[in-house]
């Protein structure tokens, strides 16, 4: 069953040439009154081109109809292509936001602060509008000025308590929305 439906158009004009071929046989003294074998040749040269144009024409079709078919294919996939590489993003993103958070923990805050900028980096490379407008909020930019302002503490000024919290909640609720964004759970 595949077969003929990929071979349709060829099936079609192997059974048109042969229908031109017995048309052309059963009618060829009513169409070509003086035999002689130039009227003859000519006349069998006509009937071959009229198939060999039938079957150009026909190939031509063919293979347009494939090649919608592979352009097809070949979206599925690179959409496909795209929705793991935004996966692997948010991912990687998580990552380094928990590489963060345990900095903050342990009190690391200038490391802190660069993987927070290797997680704003990677962020940007997520493409779609849930990261645009996640980031209008200038949740990002809050977090980053109060992990700026941290690395200013030493042992005679720590950094609060509260303060630490408050930075380990804004990135948990960054992490939060940024599971959200992973379009491997927005597909299933």
């Amino acid at each position: 069953m595949k077969f003929f439906k990929n071979h349709w158009i060829r099936i079609f004009y192997i059974i048109i040439s042969l229908v031109l071929v017995r048309f052309a046989f059963c009618y060829k003294d009513a169409i070509v009154s003086d035999i002689t074998v130039f009227n003859l040749f000519s006349y069998v040269g006509v009937v071959a081109t009229l198939i060999a144009l039938l079957i150009a024409i026909s190939e031509v079709i063919h293979s347009i109809s494939i090649s919608k078919g592979i352009q097809e294919e070949a979206k599925k996939l690179l959409e496909q292509a795209q929705v793991i590489d935004v996966a692997s993003l948010v991912s990687e993103c998580l990552v380094v936001l928990d590489e963060t958070n345990g900095h903050i923990s342990g009190e690391r805050y200038v490391l802190a602060l660069r993987s927070f900028q290797d997680f704003r980096r990677t962020c940007l490379r997520i493409s779609g509008s849930d990261f645009l407008v996640y980031n209008e909020s200038n949740i990002l930019g809050q977090a980053e000025l109060l992990l700026q302002q941290s690395t200013h503490t030493n042992a005679k000024s720590p950094l609060t308590k509260k303060k630490r919290i408050e930075i380990q909640e804004t990135i948990l609720n960054i992490k939060e929305s940024i599971e959200k964004m992973n379009p491997v759970k927005r597909r299933g």
